[in-house]
């Protein structure tokens, strides 16, 4: 008796030649010989499929996995591919997205148990030809192939080339594009918080994911991420790239590592961006089970991404040091000149230090605080073209000396202007004495118009003037200048910058008022 298989129904099968016999005895020039795929991981309904498909007069090739049937479609082409649903690595819902991306003519037919018809289902609403359930007979399998060759016959539009790009080819192009615009990133002098974010959303839209995150080591050891996608998905990403952290290393950025098994509820994908010395980054990219795992190509493109990204990183690690120096070296020039001047010393630091504590407790974001401590550090560059003797005369300034001393703000500005990286500094460095009232200069701004910035560092500004002694007055009493920054609210100061100052506790403004300034009167702290 013919010998009943799991998943088929016991039937005898023609005995055959070659591909030329087939169940009707035709002989096989009058047989559309059909070149078929047959994908399943049970050896038995594999040769089950093989001999009923080959009895049809077709030629039939077999594979256990859907990875060694996406090597034989990259070698030749197929008229039907039949494949199980369920099987260890990628599945055969993920086959059915590779064929219609790389043979989209190819018509794909789902194996499928009682407890994945809803898989079938979902397959046949994303272009599969059909679907056998288990179990099947010999004559279920005649009837799908003779149909198969009707509607060949007929031009059946289901198993015609779709119009406008496949899949996979739209998914090659939209890969290339990203690879390119991560390059056009490390150009526009983003930070690398913006730029990272930047990385994700593009990696996240051309490959589908419902979660990415990228983690990054420095010099020191010390570990930063950024992440987009659903929270949950993200955390269980970090507990996987934990336990994979070494294996990933290892791949020295080369590979691609899977970091999920079938089992599992969601798919995640991981790859090393390659650093400098201790420097590195992973790449790493989640996908819910129901959406399919990620197949070959988008793991390509995955490494790619991520040894991109490597590159624009190193750019721009490289231009934030470019940058960084060239700040310092400004700033030293600012500070070796106002150390030559005993009531300008340590001005321009003090106002950085004020300007960085009053942004922090405004809840300015780390990158925002950076610039403004930067702006305070550079907010007298004009300064430095006005002649010695009009900085320190003691006595009534004539309207010219006035007028040439007033024009430091807008000579800064020139000085910054060329440095694009410098330009929110430039703005602070022109603006910093508005008034908020508009009877500053140089441009008479008043209220909102004043960039914000600008009014976090005209009131740093203020106080440490007030503070330190000039060559026209001594320095007032700590309570006495605090006072004056509090009754300028709404007049020369912002109100909600000088709510904000009035919250940083005193001993702190003291420490920095004492900065290089050895004239501060000594007055008790309330």
């Amino acid at each position: 008796m013919p010998t009943q298989l799991e998943g088929c129904s016991a039937e005898t099968i023609p005995l055959v030649t070659g591909a030329a016999g087939s169940s009707s005895g035709s002989p096989a020039s009058h047989v559309d010989v059909l070149r078929v795929l047959v994908v399943d991981d049970n050896a038995p309904i594999l040769r089950f499929l093989d001999s009923a498909i080959t009895a049809e007069g077709c030629l039939v090739s077999t594979a256990g996995a859907a990875e060694q049937a996406l090597d034989l479609l990259s070698d030749q082409p197929f008229d039907l591919v039949i494949s199980d649903i369920k099987m260890p690595g990628l599945s055969g819902l993920d086959l059915l997205r590779a064929v219609k991306g790389r043979q989209p003519a190819t018509p794909v037919v789902l194996i499928t148990g009682v407890p994945s018809v809803n898989s079938a289902v979902f397959g046949l609403r994303h272009g599969a030809y059909d679907y056998l359930p288990k179990p099947f007979s010999v004559k279920e399998v005649q009837q799908l192939i003779q149909r198969l060759r009707r509607d060949r016959l007929q031009g059946d539009k289901l198993i015609g080339l779709p119009s406008g790009l496949t899949e996979e080819l739209h998914r090659r192009q939209f890969g290339v594009e990203v690879l390119c615009r991560i390059g056009e990133l490390a150009l526009q002098g983003l930070e690398p918080k913006a730029f990272l974010e930047s990385v994700l959303g593009y990696t996240i839209q051309s490959l589908g994911s419902d979660a990415a995150l990228i983690l990054l080591r420095d010099e020191d050891g010390n570990f930063r991420s950024s992440e987009q996608g659903h929270p949950a998905l993200v955390k269980q990403l970090l507990s996987f790239l934990h336990a994979a952290f070494e294996d990933l290393v290892r791949t020295g950025g080369m590979e691609t590592l899977a970091l999920t098994k079938p089992e599992h509820s969601f798919s995640a994908i991981a790859a090393l961006i390659p650093g400098v010395g201790r420097s590195m980054g992973i790449l790493c990219l989640g996908r819910d089970a129901q959406t399919g795992a990620f197949l070959p190509d988008e793991k390509e493109l995955l490494l790619g991404y991520a040894q991109t990204t490597a590159l624009a990183l190193q750019k721009i690690l490289l231009r934030e040091n470019v940058e960084k120096n060239l700040v310092n070296t400004i700033a030293s020039f600012v500070t070796a000149l106002e150390s030559k001047d005993p009531y300008l010393k340590g001005h321009s630091t003090r106002v950085s230090m004020y300007a960085g504590e009053l942004a922090t407790v405004m809840g300015l974001p780390e990158s925002d605080v950076l610039v403004i401590c930067r702006a305070g550090m550079l907010h007298d560059l004009g300064k430095l073209v006005v002649m010695d003797s009009i900085l320190r005369k003691t006595g009534e300034l004539t309207t010219e000396e006035y007028l040439l001393i007033k024009s430091h703000p807008v000579i800064g500005d020139k000085i910054l202007s060329p440095l694009r990286f410098l330009a929110p500094e430039a703005q602070v460095v022109r603006h910093h004495h508005e008034r908020y009232d508009g009877a500053g200069y140089p441009d008479g701004l008043g209220g909102e118009q004043i960039p914000p910035f600008a009014r976090v560092v005209t009131v740093a500004d203020a106080f440490d003037a007030m503070t330190s002694d000039r060559p026209y007055r001594t320095a007032l009493p700590f309570d006495v200048a605090f006072t004056e920054i509090v009754r300028g609210a709404g007049t020369q100061f912002d109100p909600a910058a000088v709510q904000a100052f009035a919250t940083i506790p005193r001993n702190r403004l003291m420490e920095i008022s004492q900065c290089f300034n050895i004239s501060l009167p000594a007055v008790e702290i309330r």
